[in-house]
């Protein structure tokens, strides 16, 4: 149900506590004082039918007895009571319920019965189910603390989610030590209904949020879930704690939640796919959570280091070693700057060692100036003990300075005790301080990392002429022919027809005498059904030695030109295909190459549950695979449904003939149109983009570039017309259907040429995006339209939309009822 109802959940204007008791260690009264104690201003309502009065309040005995709206219930009663409370608060038209209970399905099979029975209860009412097995829910910016953590967190913009209870309380206890507020605080618990993915996209929606930490054990509808994190960690940064790690971790964690957890190696690629930042340790998750409660984040890699000593500014520069990255060169205009500021015997580059004897004024002097050096990205400020001044006053003076730098400042304050005041000044101001430089320096490379991932994943793809010639049904016909019949490996020559009908050179097995000659590179490339996330596909190092050095890149499907770049560089064997000695470099497009059409293959059959080619020889340019196998099993779900990353819709292609008789191809836009697109833009008059954008808009920005090229094909419709249709010269027309949130409506917007305006090709891509509307389940389509543009207000009325307002500001909305669309007379 997406986001539906969350909106209610978390801006309440009462709440129901039900099966709350009277005594004052019991969960229900814990949470009752909460909401009274932190404030909340709607409507408490205690329900229990044994008690007459809880925390001095008259309880109900059914919620059904509450007079008025209740928009939030929260549930403490037994687990066996919850699916008869819950069909109460449905029938009542309660927004959601909090289920605190435990005894869950992570206590077995009676408990999923029970979870199962509750999921029932709500019914088709639209009712949300936060939990069970949760600790709650808090929104402090509204004083709403429904949960039983102690106290009243405080408010910030910092959204927390967790499925442990016990993981909040402590985070909530570390932040009010140090400060720190939240703008919401989310005890998930089994998921049963509101998941990660709901969540995402909830807070992605709120002004509020700024970012968004979770500390996670396991991931449901992760398809939903990666197609919410990539929407959402564009704009807002996400961070991760997924525990089990190791194979005991994981087992523990099925058992806290009752859910099964996948392989952690593909977490890691998962995360990375969906641009968020994963950590290792509880540590590392507080720390995380400080730096974005407190501080800006950092645009590069290149950090200044100033320090009043040399060894800890040396353990600095091989901290960021160890992460990749290196101290910023620092110009010639800023050393020059600095020996103004610093006596003769300074360090004379960075790290910038401003020596032992250097006052307040001198150090706090030197993070000025290199934070505001053009090549500088970030500063790390580390103070060893010295006699001349206190530490407090040079906390002081970088406490009144900070905030108008135009970079992140890390502090380190060594010493121990001695630094505390130091230490409590900075926090205060929202000053970040650590007791080492590597802890310092693992910060600043995290949040460069998460940066470097973003821009990754709004790298745009080189478009090439290539176009994958693909034998769908040959493929198709060996394998069905081979799972009919009970069969679940492929012999050599099926194999090698399979693989043939995709593009993918392959060669039979030779006998010894007759090997070809040894090639210039031996590469692996392979794909394995996952359990929880479906085809991963596998490259990297091959030839008899793979397994033992193991230097294999993991990747999801689809891939792209620049996603499959992105994997080979992943691994040490990219570093020799760029040429070595004797060795010729190798074309890396045409390794790119055929990850993509393996890609394609594991994306089009869900039926190969492994595939591997080891060793592909690369001899003289040229790729051939060897030892090819292909494994087969009845597959999990319909392609395209196993992928956990929607691939590119090709049966929403289709061609489209003017009156005038000329061929038109309408198809998805993908992430390779970024230059037609521009083309496109660069062509219209500035009218037809006035009538487009309500602005007179003079170019289209990287930004807006890759928001109109890189979609999510499970949230928007995007079609563009080409002309000619044969070998698409250039883009004529656009027009797209973008979800809302709770994925029951959808607004569209069109753009054509203007010397193909009239033609019917506006018509013809409307008419294609309110069809597939209907296949995705959208319920309505709305726009927007300027009173002026009189074609297209002709268009959707001809079409059967509806004007719902007529607004003085001169924009018309119209909206037409997609479940009432006849396809057929469209």
């Amino acid at each position: 149900m997406g986001t539906q109802n969350l909106s209610r959940i978390f801006n309440p204007g009462s709440i129901a506590v039900i099966g709350a008791g009277d005594g004052q260690h019991r969960v229900g009264h814990t949470l009752i004082r909460n909401l009274i104690e932190g404030e909340f201003k709607g409507a408490v309502y205690p329900v229990n039918p044994d008690h007459a009065q809880i925390v001095n309040m008259p309880a109900s005995k059914n919620i059904l007895d509450i007079q008025g709206i209740v928009d939030l219930a929260v549930v403490v009663a037994p687990i066996d009571q919850v699916p008869q409370i819950i069909e109460s608060c449905a029938g009542k038209g309660v927004a959601g319920a909090v289920v605190i209970s435990g005894g869950g399905r992570e206590t077995g099979d009676q408990g999923s019965r029970i979870e199962q029975q509750i999921k029932a209860a709500a019914g088709q009412s639209g009712m949300r189910i936060i939990g069970p097995n949760c600790i709650g829910i808090a929104h402090p910016p509204l004083n709403l603390n429904a949960s039983h953590m102690p106290g009243t967190p405080a408010k910030g913009r910092v959204a927390f989610l967790s499925q442990s209870g016990s993981v909040c309380t402590s985070v909530m206890k570390l932040a009010e030590k140090e400060n720190i507020g939240f703008s919401h605080i989310v005890g998930l618990g089994s998921m049963l209904d509101v998941d990660f993915a709901d969540m995402i996209d909830y807070l992605g929606q709120q002004r509020e949020v700024d970012s968004i930490i979770m500390y996670m054990e396991n991931m449901t509808r992760i398809r939903n879930f990666m197609s919410a994190a990539r929407a959402v960690s564009r704009i807002r940064p996400i961070i991760c704690l997924k525990s089990g790690r190791s194979e005991a971790g994981a087992r523990a964690a099925s058992f806290h939640t009752g859910a099964l957890a996948g392989e952690d190696a593909v977490y890691d690629i998962a995360f990375e796919r969906a641009g968020i930042l994963r950590v290792d340790t509880f540590e590392q998750l507080f720390d995380f959570t400080r730096i974005l409660a407190r501080q800006q984040r950092p645009t590069g890699r290149r950090l200044a280091i100033v320090t009043n000593a040399g060894g800890p500014g040396v353990m600095a520069v091989d901290a960021l070693s160890s992460f990749g990255l290196e101290p910023a060169v620092l110009s010639v205009q800023t050393i020059e700057e600095l020996g103004t500021s610093l006596k003769k015997t300074w360090s004379n580059t960075n790290p910038v060692d401003v020596q032992a004897n250097a006052s307040c004024a001198q150090i706090a002097r030197a993070v000025t100036i290199a934070a505001q050096a053009p090549e500088v990205d970030g500063i790390l400020m580390i103070h060893s003990p010295v006699d001349h001044f206190a530490p407090a006053d040079l906390a002081q003076i970088l406490a009144s300075q900070v905030s108008y730098l135009p970079c992140p400042v890390f502090t380190v304050w060594l010493g121990g005790a001695s630094m505390d005041k130091a230490r409590q000044i900075l926090n205060e101001k929202e000053v970040l301080t650590y007791d080492t430089p590597e802890k310092a320096v693992r910060a600043f490379a995290g949040l460069y990392r998460h940066n470097h991932n973003i821009d990754m994943l709004n790298e745009i793809p080189i478009r090439r002429n290539i176009k994958l010639k693909i034998n769908h049904e040959r493929a198709g016909s060996i394998i069905e022919s081979h799972l009919k019949n009970d069969k679940f490996m492929l012999n050599e020559t099926d194999v090698q027809t399979v693989l043939d009908a995709y593009g993918i050179p392959v060669s039979r097995a030779e006998p010894a005498g007759n090997r070809p000659p040894a090639p210039d590179y031996e590469l692996y490339i392979g794909a394995k059904l996952d359990a929880q996330f479906g085809p991963v596909i596998k490259f990297g190092m091959g030839g008899a030695m793979s397994e033992i050095l193991q230097d294999i890149a993991l990747t999801l499907p689809p891939l792209n030109s620049a996603l499959a770049a992105r994997t080979i560089q992943a691994t040490k064997i990219a570093k020799a295909l760029k040429g070595h000695g004797q060795f010729k470099a190798v074309d890396q497009s045409s390794v790119e190459t055929l990850l993509i059409r393996l890609s394609r293959l594991v994306t089009d059959f869900p039926q190969i549950c492994e595939l591997e080619i080891n060793p592909v020889a690369v001899t003289d340019g040229q790729l051939m695979g060897f030892n090819a196998s292909i494994h087969l099993a009845p597959p999990p779900a319909v392609a395209p449904d196993h992928l956990v990353i929607s691939p590119y819709p090709a049966w929403q292609e289709q061609l489209y003939t003017t009156q005038e008789s000329e061929q038109v191809l309408i198809r998805p836009i993908k992430p390779e149109d970024a230059d037609p697109v521009m083309d496109f833009f660069e062509n219209l008059s500035k009218q037809t983009i006035y009538l487009r954008f309500f602005t007179p808009l003079k170019q289209l920005s990287k930004r807006m570039l890759i928001q109109l090229t890189q979609i999510d094909y499970d949230r928007e419709i995007a079609l563009v017309a080409w002309f000619p249709a044969h070998n698409g010269k250039k883009i004529i027309g656009t027009a797209r259907i973008i979800f809302t949130a709770n994925g029951t409506e959808g607004e569209f917007a069109i753009m054509l040429a203007d010397s193909w305006q009239g033609k019917g090709i506006g018509a013809a891509l409307l008419k294609s995006c309110l069809v597939f509307s209907k296949r995705y389940g959208l319920k309505r389509v709305f726009g927007v339209v300027l009173r002026e543009n009189r074609q297209m207000l002709r268009l959707a009325d001809k079409l059967g939309f509806k004007k719902v307002g007529t607004p003085a500001s001169g924009e018309i909305e119209i909206i037409i009822d997609i479940e009432k669309l006849d396809l057929y007379t469209l």
